[in-house]
């Protein structure tokens, strides 16, 4: 399990196990607006980038997640 996924869970709040690749705004009812934004500014804070209004946009799955930090280098 990494980083990214417990980040997600606990904005979430929805157990571990319960987040993989696919969970996104489209199968998850938890993934509201607001928690979208919690996403994003998780995932800066805990990998130290800042991404871009297009790319925020586009991260609507824990999948999105990690291509966008895997153009940046970074391995979540």
């Amino acid at each position: 399990m990494s980083e990214l996924v417990n980040l997600v869970a606990t904005v979430l709040r929805v157990p571990v196990d319960a987040v993989d690749d696919d969970t996104g705004t489209a199968t998850t009812a938890a993934w509201s607006s607001l928690r979208h934004v919690e996403i994003v500014v998780g995932v800066e804070k805990a990998y130290g980038v800042r991404l871009t209004p297009r790319e925020a946009r586009s991260c609507r799955s824990v999948r999105a997640l990690r291509d966008v930090l895997s153009d940046r280098g970074i391995t979540p």
